[in-house]
């Protein structure tokens, strides 16, 4: 009897599982794990799919489909990427197709387009057709084949798909599927000396004499041979050769004429930028010191923590464990918790690595994202740097996985599926391919921290900054006592303001730092209170003064300010509270000379806006530079001996259960910017509470004394590290139904757990957000517990409530370990 054989293939789809198609004798001549493969799903879809595994047995419930097309010879996701998708799929509660959907290129997953193909065009009985159908007709004897979306531009867009039914049904047209491929290689011009004319005096000289008329002919034709002795037979680009004085005219003519060819290539979009490398500078004894205990400690440990005080070296050590490790013929990922930080690191390591190191990021277009994949597939980097998503390349080799700045809550994915937290999952990925972790933090996240300190991690602390220069000196301002004595202006103390003049006058630069972009949190009618909200969300609207709009943050509704208060009509409407423009205001205000910038997310739109921006900080273009917590992480200028902290309060008064933790860490990390080189720096830092305990430890560096506090509460109150949390978040239009599926699935899982680790169904601070209502429950897994039953318990309650056609609609988002 012949067998039959059948692939498992993963899609992109937020369904469980994989799903099965039957192969041909030719498909298994050709299939490989990992390999693209375009599928049919449903009655009209194709899909892209990645093949996941191929067996013998036959699905009983239904009949498989056949593949539609292979869509590369070779696998373009390994074995390993698979299994580590499955097992963040699995601890993460979220199904196969969203890994793929997150993890894999855009531009590599092609979606089917539905097109309108003519088959009768010979149709008689026009005097049948409506006016919409006769258009779609007509434009179809036109071009016999277009698609649904041009159809709809043809009528209007209500009108299209009844209108193609109605010539359906009378046999007219055909709907066919077509597979759009959204990665465009970059193809340029390249010009070079005909080939006819290399070595051939005679016929070069004959060249010569036909161009004695056309001067400028003869001119860049001379230019060309100059330019491809000193390019060495490296290719020359068009546009670079125009750059160079040429025109495209004068280069069209002279391939007319057989002088030149023009040729075009295939281009990378990831520019590797620096050619001229250095060696990586020597260490320190202290910092030899970590390295060596870094190394030893990998001996025995997988995991590694090094808890470094800011401006200690810990980049040099980096460089020096990647030297070691490429040495090796190994590959290393070194990871950054945002874009932000990348700029200056990535530049350090390329002067030391050159072309062998990626980097991988948010900014980056579908095409380049495409290109990194697929030189990361071949292995053409030794080093990738990126952000949490470059945790998914296709690795080979993989020797070391470093997470710069572990404490960094920008690690955990939070607006799409997989909710995953990249440090815990490089240690997944780490042990998959026996590849050690680093973790590195002047402010280890608690978790880290108990974890080191219980003998799970290797730990190696780095406490003497590079040159032995002293920490800065950490001062509080009473901003109660400022406004008393009326030494404030606006939001600047009179010691704040002395200070910087003070620094302005040694020509050093000034950071200033207020978590909070806009120029107001909220606009308010002095006449009846109102307060413009938005229309979609449970929050007040933000001031923009530079665009004059008021906007929401959450959904990105915005609105011109109005000029009257829509309650009451009256004109005095005022501002209340501060953000990042706010200040850029004021402190232009009170140093008119001096040249402020801003960085946060509204000035930093531009795709090279923070390369730009950092350089011109570099080149000492800026006095004073004004940010949200974008300017904590990982910068380092030598001119900067001062750091301002604008209002601290904010950090302080927040309603979760990390905030102490969260402003501890900001704080000393903002603080941290100051005083990197020669003296010793001094931060001053606006509170309205300076007696607050978490503030005092910051001006001691008391990181210690802070931990020990935050685990007692966290064991007390039955939080990480002592417990594991999953949040269930539910989202409705409807209040009422929202309330009630929420408080129906509690009363299911009431029974398993008690009451101090089932806490909701609670509204978070902001209820409603995009026309959605917002509930959340919590569940605390305590460690006698197995998570792995919590998770099974918690799918088995959900799939028993959707039972009821009722509470089918909530939408249910389960977030294993929130941040």
């Amino acid at each position: 009897m012949k067998t039959s054989f059948f692939a498992e293939i993963i899609l992109p789809l937020s369904l469980d599982g994989t799903f099965t198609y039957h192969l041909t004798e030719k498909n298994l001549q050709q299939i490989k794990i990992g390999q693209r493969v375009s599928v049919p799903f449903g009655t009209q879809k194709l899909y892209t799919g990645i093949v996941h595994s191929i067996h013998e047995n036959a699905p009983e419930l239904y009949k498989t489909k056949g593949i539609h097309a292979f869509l590369d010879d070779e696998p373009l996701v390994t074995v390993t990427q698979i299994k580590f998708w499955e097992w963040i799929a699995n601890y993460y509660m979220c199904s196969l197709g969203d890994i793929f959907r997150n993890a894999f290129p855009s531009a590599l997953k092609l979606e089917s387009q539905t097109f309108v193909r003519l088959i009768n065009p010979n149709y008689e009985t026009l005097e049948e057709l409506n006016d919409y159908e006769f258009l779609v007709f007509e434009a179809l004897k036109l071009r016999e084949i277009i698609s649904v979306e041009e159809a709809a531009l043809i009528v209007d867009e209500k009108s299209a798909i009844p209108t193609l039914k109605l010539l359906i049904d009378k046999g007219i047209i055909r709907l066919d599927e077509k597979l759009n491929e959204k990665y465009t290689p970059k193809i340029d011009n390249y010009v070079r000396l005909h080939s006819d004319l290399k070595g051939n005096e005679q016929q070069f000289l004959e060249v010569l004499n036909q161009l004695a008329k056309a001067p400028k002919q003869r001119e860049a034709l001379l230019q060309l041979i100059t330019l491809e002795t000193q390019l060495q037979d490296k290719p020359l680009k068009v546009a670079d050769f125009v750059k160079q004085g040429a025109t495209n005219a004068v280069i069209k003519s002279l391939a007319e004429k057989g002088a030149v060819e023009i040729y075009q290539h295939q281009t990378s979009r990831v520019d590797n930028g620096i050619e001229e490398t250095e060696k990586v500078s020597e260490l320190t004894l202290k910092q030899e010191e970590a390295f060596n205990q870094i190394k030893e400690q990998f001996k025995d440990k997988s995991t590694v923590l090094l808890h470094g005080v800011t401006s200690s070296g810990k980049t040099e050590i980096y460089l020096k464990l990647m030297q070691q490790v490429i040495a090796k013929g190994n590959k290393i990922l070194y990871l950054l918790p945002e874009i932000s930080v990348t700029t200056q690191i990535v530049h350090r390591i390329k002067k030391n690595f050159g072309d062998k190191v990626g980097v991988y990021h948010s900014k980056f277009n579908q095409n380049e994202r495409v290109e990194l994949w697929q030189k990361t597939l071949i292995g053409d980097f030794d080093i990738i740097i990126g952000p949490r998503s470059a945790l998914f390349l296709p690795f080979d080799n993989l020797g070391m996985i470093i997470v710069d700045e572990e404490h960094e809550s920008s690690y955990k994915q939070m607006d799409t599926k997989p909710f995953f937290h990249a440090r815990d999952m490089s240690m997944l990925l780490g042990g998959m391919m026996n590849a050690k972790v680093l973790l590195g933090s002047a402010t280890p996240s608690a978790e880290s921290y108990y974890n080191a300190t219980q003998k799970k991690y290797g730990y190696v602390v780095l406490n003497e900054r590079f040159g032995q220069i002293k920490l800065p000196e950490i001062n509080l301002i009473d901003l109660k006592k400022a406004q008393k004595q009326k030494e404030i202006t606006e939001d600047i103390s009179h010691i704040l303001r002395d200070e910087i003049f003070e620094q302005l006058n040694h020509k050093k630069q000034v950071i200033l730092f207020q978590n909070r972009r806009g120029y107001a949190p909220i606009m308010e009618c002095n006449t009846c209170g109102h307060t413009p909200e938005c229309p979609n969300c449970d929050v007040s609207l933000t001031y923009h003064k530079f665009s004059n709009q008021l906007k929401c943050h959450y959904c990105g509704y915005a609105q011109a300010k109005p000029m009257r208060c829509p309650s009451c009509g009256s004109h005095e409407l005022n501002t209340k509270g501060i953000g990042t423009e706010q200040i850029e205001q004021q402190i232009q205000n009170i140093f008119p000379e001096a040249r402020v910038r801003r960085m946060d997310v509204d000035a930093m739109r531009g795709k090279f806006a923070y390369e730009k921006l950092i350089e011109d900080f570099q080149n000492k273009e800026i006095d004073i530079l004004i940010g949200t917590q974008m300017i904590t992480k990982g910068f380092d200028f030598d001119n900067v001996d001062f750091v301002g902290v604008i209002r601290a309060d904010s950090l302080l008064n927040f309603p979760d259960f990390r905030a102490h933790e969260k402003a501890f860490q900001l704080l000393t990390q903002v603080a941290g910017r100051a005083g990197r080189r020669q003296e010793q720096g001094k931060v001053l830092i606006q509170s309205f509470q300076p007696e607050h305990q978490i503030l005092q430890n910051v001006t001691t560096y008391s990181y210690a004394p802070t931990m020990k506090d935050i685990l007692y509460e966290r064991k007390e109150f039955i939080y990480p590290p002592f417990a594991r949390l999953i949040k269930l978040r539910f989202k409705h239009k409807s209040k009422e139904r929202l309330d009630k599926t929420a408080e129906q699935l509690v009363v299911l899982l009431k029974s398993s757990f008690d009451s101090r680790c089932l806490l909701g169904p609670e509204a978070p601070s902001i209820g409603r957000v995009n026309n959605l209502y917002i509930t959340d429950v919590l569940i605390k897994i305590r460690p006698t517990q197995s998570p792995q039953k919590i998770k099974k318990l918690i799918q088995d309650k959900i799939n028993q409530l959707h039972t009821i056609a009722a509470y089918r609609s909530v939408r249910i988002d389960i977030d294993v370990d929130p941040v």
